[in-house]
């Protein structure tokens, strides 16, 4: 009876210190996952909860939130579904019934978008693998864009073509741009054209945008043929672009395709059609095998485990989002807090990149004052031998361009 007595003192006096976590076991940190896992989008939102998983998996292996005495982290997955208006009621009802240190999603511009003013008012903190030049041009000071703007896509994708042209000496009598008509396709084609017009390549033969989820390219393969183009630069998600890859070897249109990302980099697009692959290029967030990666043992495990348990090399939208669970457990640690304010705040004061936050290219991470991410950069891939290799820019890439494309 006494020992009885005795813990429920040391109970008493622990739970007045605010102890019991440490004493009992660490308590739980939780972040919000915000995905797309149903509708046409649900490919992007299935790379992202795995590679989120997988970070949150390793934290917590590692000791967890060692600020908060090894603290684990839990991760609350909610799907916003590919309808954008569903989003900000989606992130409400998980922002207002559960206490989170930060938030990480969306993947479509759109969505973050439309789900930023959510954000702002619930006062947590987001990391987003989103594109659009908008996110961080509105003024909305809880949102943190870790990766390249679309606008910068585009000019990658011209400099890349550029680089072809002086080093191949691939002719280019004219350009042509295919995108949707999205945040992201339209980010990315002001950034293509606009560079264009730099780099030289001035005889532009098709600037087309469509709408998403189209269920025939026929119409736009045609227009592609017809405009003579030797170049084509298209910016389309996942069932798009495998429609269009598809429609154009069926109807011999062959002009060199450098993607916008997305759909003609991540797997699916390889499982759909195959071989017919091979040569393609496009542009990207991320890319599983930079230097800043390769040259590090922990973060090339990250990538091998990945293809091990999922069956295909590790995609952007994966990386990212292993990338930013680990940059809001390193503002976790920084902050000593898990108090979303104290979280941001850590966020927009210190440079990351040191820990596994560092799998996104150069290895540094740093926001600007709009939430920017301003260390980062576009890679370029090509498909080879049925996996993506990146072959520029040249102080991050690790294969060289397969040349010339058949």
């Amino acid at each position: 009876m006494q020992k009885k007595l005795c813990w429920i003192v040391v109970f008493a006096v622990l739970l007045s210190l605010g102890s019991v976590g440490s004493a009992l076991g660490a308590q739980e940190v939780r972040i919000a996952l915000f995905v797309i896992l149903s509708g046409s989008g649900a490919d992007l939102g299935e790379q992202s909860r795995a590679g989120a998983v997988m970070a949150i998996e390793d934290i917590n292996k590692s000791g967890g939130i060692k600020a908060l005495e090894g603290a684990e982290l839990k991760l609350l997955i909610a799907d916003v579904t590919t309808t954008y208006s569903k989003g900000p009621n989606v992130t409400d009802r998980i922002l207002s019934t559960s206490k989170v240190a930060g938030a990480i999603g969306y993947g479509y511009s759109g969505m973050t978008l439309t789900c930023l003013p959510t954000i702002q008012k619930a006062r947590v903190p987001l990391i987003t693998s989103s594109i659009s030049d908008k996110i961080t041009a509105q003024g909305y000071n809880y949102v943190f864009e870790i990766c390249p703007k679309g606008s910068h896509f585009g000019r990658t994708q011209v400099k890349f073509a550029a680089f072809l042209r002086d080093k191949y000496n691939l002719k280019v009598n004219k350009v042509g741009f295919i995108y949707e008509n999205t945040a992201y396709g339209t980010s990315t084609s002001q950034g293509l054209k606009e560079t264009c017009l730099e780099e030289g390549f001035t005889n532009i033969g098709l600037f087309q945008p469509y709408d998403k989820d189209i269920t025939d390219a026929g119409p736009l393969v045609t227009k592609i043929k017809a405009s003579g183009v030797d170049i084509i630069f298209p910016v389309s998600y996942t069932p798009d672009a495998q429609l269009l890859v598809s429609t154009m070897k069926a109807m011999k249109v062959n002009p060199l395709v450098i993607g916008g990302g997305a759909g003609f980099c991540w797997p699916p697009i390889e499982q759909a059609i195959g071989s017919r692959v091979n040569g393609i290029f496009s542009v990207g967030s991320w890319s599983y095998d930079t230097k800043n990666i390769f040259d590090y043992p922990q973060r090339k495990d990250v990538t091998e485990r990945y293809q091990k348990r999922f069956g295909t090399f590790m995609p952007e939208q994966a990386g990212e989002h292993y990338a930013m669970v680990w940059l809001l457990k390193e503002a976790i640690e920084k902050a000593g807090s898990a108090d979303p304010e104290k979280v941001r705040q850590a966020l927009a004061d210190y440079e990351f990149g040191k820990s596994m936050d560092g799998m996104m290219q150069p290895g540094k991470i740093k926001f600007d004052e709009t939430g920017w991410n301003f260390h980062t950069f576009p890679t370029m891939i090509q498909w080879q031998n049925n996996t993506v290799r990146t072959v520029f820019p040249q102080e991050v890439a690790t294969a060289k361009v397969i040349w010339p494309v058949k």
